[in-house]
């Protein structure tokens, strides 16, 4: 399967997905892509324990932010055809993987020669019907202020924690059913480690910041297009803060 001409080129857009390359012929690449996609053994780190669908879905019937879903990452259909990602500080969608090896899967990164790269694009090209789109707008809170003048909803805050944050660390104050030991409970870790003036801004900064500010070990962060000042304040209110 040749890259179709509406692809921006580039050195993952350029690759020619051939059935050879596949370690299973009977298999198409796009499907073994997808297992790739959904496997933590992607990443070449012993210690990680996510995968790519932890972060991601891949719906072209979905807008890029998924209603009623609060994944930390985009919808990645139709990012074949993307001029930039991450907010276009990244060029390439090699690039782009790359980040999330590096920064949250502690993985090594891939070459435009590795066959996994080749079965990953083959995914996420199959599931981008739509022409080359414009880059989306990825926002990054730089100062957190600990939302102080923002009223939360702890009934909400629940609901927002059980879908943008249990699937990693697990029941709110116990970290029962987290996926595995070492995300932190929340937030007793946080309570245990700063004085509590502090805590709900540095609950804040992680959920902003992420691994980008070399905060949160390797969470990846939360931009406003996908979580509003009012939720983070919903979810602070839940846990108490």
């Amino acid at each position: 399967m040749s890259v179709p001409r509406n692809r921006v080129p580039g050195p993952l857009a350029t690759i020619v997905i051939l059935a050879a390359a596949c370690s299973d012929e009977h298999v198409p690449a796009a499907r073994l892509g997808e297992r790739l996609f959904n496997d933590p053994g992607l990443s070449t780190s012993g210690f990680n324990a996510v995968s790519c669908a932890i972060c991601h879905v891949v719906d072209p019937a979905s807008p890029a932010v998924v209603p009623g879903r609060f994944d930390p990452g985009f919808n990645l259909a139709n990012t074949a055809g993307r001029p930039s990602w991450w907010g276009g500080y990244e060029l390439t969608l090699l690039d782009a993987l790359n980040v999330c090896l590096d920064r949250f899967m502690s993985g090594r990164l891939l070459s435009q020669q590795d066959e996994e790269a080749r079965l990953l694009y083959a995914y996420l090209d199959a599931n981008s019907p739509e022409p080359a789109s414009s880059p989306l707008p990825f926002t990054v809170v730089r100062n957190v202020t600990g939302l102080a003048d923002v009223a939360g909803d702890s009934d909400r805050g629940r609901d927002l924690y059980e879908r943008a944050c249990h699937r990693c660390h697990g029941a709110a104050h116990t970290g029962a059913g987290a996926l595995d030991t070492r995300p932190p409970i929340v937030p007793k870790s946080t309570v245990a480690e700063f004085r509590p003036e502090q805590v709900r801004a540095v609950v804040e900064e992680k959920i902003r910041h992420g691994r980008f500010f070399n905060l949160a070990g390797v969470m990846p962060l939360y931009s406003v297009e996908v979580m509003t000042d009012a939720d983070v304040a919903d979810i602070l209110a839940y846990l108490g803060l």
